[in-house]
């Protein structure tokens, strides 16, 4: 029996992989296994996993499956873990020695079936975009007090996984396991996760490094974008009016709606999309149609960022190739600009 089992799903990662696994050897005072599930990678991600297992027998397992996907995979691990928490990390990030001992004592100590922790932001290859993120929660004893506090929980990456560690029991007494949704898998979980949970740890201090590279799934096009994206939206309606608390929550819904159209109107101006911009335009106007007429116009009355202020309005006031239009300069000038951005940010910083 291990106290933590650290679940890796391997995909094409050879470049960052070894980074990722030496960051799982070298936890302290944790008797850990790492299960490394090479889901059919064919860049030589799998040699080093076997390398690793042959290096750290009784340490490291290798599961090899043909390619199913993240979600499948971590199932695969979690049908395999024998720890009495459970550990999501991605082959790609990389997090401190610590991580496990500091967050399983407080996990072990206030009886958490979730444990939650910061970590740091960073873009590969630049240290100097490194950010800070932390929780802003107090300890959580009872399922009461989570939901009273949900609103927190949701401003703080409530859909990550690798800034959580989970109770392994209380996955399987909840019977909570991992679709076949290509991507957004991890949020569907945590959803799942969140249904019934009671008590839920937090430590305001960062420990993992979650790091943006370009090319990841997030920024490439999908032509299924809207489709996976609603369904979390649906799913997390559908939470909070199992909690009786939609009506509290109604400007949370809001903002999982709003985040819909957000990201498919992101895919639609991607470099790589086939559709001509009259199609761009007809779609947009007919998802607000559908879902921002009901489900964000009424509730979503706030919005901070002057980005997605200006691009609700044009929305609100059907102008979707107005809002297109936005969203293709912001991202025009993010790639362009970043760099010079991020220098005036860090010595203001400093």
């Amino acid at each position: 029996m291990f106290d933590v089992s650290i679940i890796m799903p391997v995909y094409n990662v050879a470049d960052h992989l070894a980074r990722a696994v030496e960051s799982a050897l070298a936890q302290k005072h944790v008797l850990c296994e790492i299960i490394l599930v090479n889901d059919g990678s064919t860049d030589g991600s799998k040699e080093i996993c076997d390398a690793y297992a042959q290096q750290e027998p009784l340490l490291v397992r290798v599961i090899h499956q043909d390619n199913k996907g993240s979600g499948p995979a971590r199932n695969r691990g979690l049908k395999e873990a024998k720890g009495d928490y459970i550990y999501f990390a991605d082959p790609d990030d990389y997090f401190d020695d610590q991580l496990l001992a500091d967050n399983l004592a407080i996990a072990k100590q206030r009886q958490a079936e979730v444990m939650v922790f910061g970590y740091t932001q960073e873009k590969a290859g630049k240290p100097e975009t490194r950010e800070d993120k932390l929780p802003n929660l107090p300890q959580l004893d009872s399922q009461e007090s989570f939901r009273d506090h949900f609103r927190n929980v949701y401003y703080f990456s409530p859909y990550a996984l690798w800034n959580k560690l989970y109770l392994k029991d209380f996955l399987d007494r909840h019977q909570i396991r991992f679709g076949r949704q290509k991507q957004g898998q991890d949020a569907l979980f945590n959803i799942e996760v969140y249904k019934n949970l009671s008590t839920l740890g937090v430590n305001r201090k960062a420990y993992y490094h979650y790091v943006t590279h370009a090319g990841s799934a997030v920024n490439r096009y999908r032509e299924e974008r809207f489709r996976l994206e609603l369904n979390i939206a649906q799913a997390f309606e559908k939470l909070l009016i199992g909690w009786g608390r939609a009506e509290a929550f109604s400007d949370l819904i809001a903002e999982e709606y709003f985040n819909v159209i957000y990201l498919e109107m992101a895919n639609l101006v991607h470099p790589d999309c086939p559709h001509k911009t009259a199609h761009k335009v007809k779609w947009t106007g007919e998802v607000w149609q559908a879902i921002g007429e009901n489900k964000i116009r009424p509730y979503k009355k706030e919005e901070k960022n002057p980005f997605r202020y200006a691009l609700l309005y044009e929305l609100k006031n059907h102008h979707p190739k107005n809002a297109l239009f936005l969203m293709k300069t912001r991202n025009q000038a993010a790639r362009h600009y970043t760099r010079p951005f991020q220098a005036v940010k860090t010595f203001f910083k400093n």
